[in-house]
């Protein structure tokens, strides 16, 4: 046997074999029916978060812009 038959494309190999499969006998089925994507049963949270920290710096820059101001006209003349 061949290094290329042996060790050949594992990831092809088993796209092939995923093919010939019938789509009701994968491992995500129960009872005949598929699950739904794990994207839709558990939602990330990323976009939140994002928001947040957008939030929170904009926030920051707003009080330093605020405490520059005053700074400024209190020790002023």
């Amino acid at each position: 046997m061949s290094r290329k038959d042996k060790f050949g494309n594992s990831r092809a190999a088993r796209q092939q074999e995923r093919m010939a499969e019938p789509s009701g006998t994968g491992t995500d089925s129960i009872g005949g029916a598929t699950l739904p994507p794990r994207r839709k049963i558990h939602p990330s949270s990323i976009s939140k978060v994002t928001k947040w920290y957008y939030n929170l710096l904009f926030l920051l820059f707003v009080c330093l812009v605020g405490g520059l101001f005053w700074y400024g006209l209190k020790f002023s003349d």
